[in-house]
């Protein structure tokens, strides 16, 4: 690394090929070892010989998944305006206990409160969805019970799709505390129960952010490959690139 940026340019093919053939905890390994031989910050040098979107992506690659995730955060929220999209993907597809670490990390760095901040930048039911997904309460149960999972589709159901209106707390309070394997089984249940996915009854009880929310945690949390293949393609499909949004997944 050292050798592909002292002197005279850059070598960005010696830079690819070292870091993105190692995992991020190797990166780490690096970047302390990097000081340790020639008291320098990689990442300044990284800073000082790169720039735009290849800069962005290398300084990600350096940079912890939970403190990367924070930042993002951090990044969807301050000045005008706010990215939901940003919130809703970080929030919605990762664990528990990760959640609980970015959390404490946004409190440190940034000397604020993550919650007070998106209960500002927020309303409504996706606030109330992206609140309690950072409480970080969800099940971890592997083995759920069918018919509890049954009662629960059943809950569902009465909440949403067999009155008029829907009862958004009831979709919140399981949505958001159901393990992977519960919220499969309840899915399957809903299924056998109304002949339609799960996806397609919050299709018709919910609109905007809200939906997007709900939408998420079942696809992140069920099939979470084919989640992140769809947020490759937001990306890229279309004019231009949401170059952030593509390194930020990759």
């Amino acid at each position: 690394l050292r050798k592909a940026m002292k002197g005279f340019g850059t070598d960005e093919a010696a830079l690819i090929k070292i870091v993105a053939n190692r995992t991020n905890k190797q990166r780490q390994d690096i970047k302390a070892a990097y000081k340790a031989s020639f008291g320098r910050d990689l990442i300044a040098d990284l800073k000082s010989e790169l720039h735009g979107k290849f800069e962005d992506a290398m300084i990600a690659l350096f940079t912890e998944p939970i403190e990367y995730d924070a930042d993002q955060l951090r990044e969807a929220m301050k000045g005008a305006g706010t990215n939901e999209d940003t919130l809703i993907e970080i929030l919605a597809s990762r664990d528990p206990r990760y959640l609980q670490a970015v959390k404490q990390k946004y409190s440190e760095k940034y000397k604020r409160n993550i919650e007070d901040d998106i209960k500002k930048e927020t309303h409504g039911t996706l606030q109330h969805v992206l609140i309690s997904l950072l409480q970080g309460s969800r099940s971890t149960n592997t083995k759920p019970n069918p018919n509890q999972m049954a009662a629960v589709a059943q809950e569902i159901y009465q909440a949403g799709e067999a009155k008029l209106g829907t009862d958004e707390s009831t979709f919140n309070k399981y949505f958001c505390s159901l393990s992977p394997h519960e919220l499969a089984s309840m899915a399957q249940q809903y299924h056998k129960l109304t002949g339609h996915t799960i996806l397609q009854a919050i299709d018709k009880e919910f609109h905007g952010d809200s939906k997007k929310a709900f939408r998420t945690i079942v696809y992140a949390t069920l099939s979470p490959s084919e989640y992140f293949a769809t947020r490759v393609n937001d990306a890229i499909k279309g004019w231009g690139t949401k170059d952030h949004l593509l390194i930020r997944i990759l």
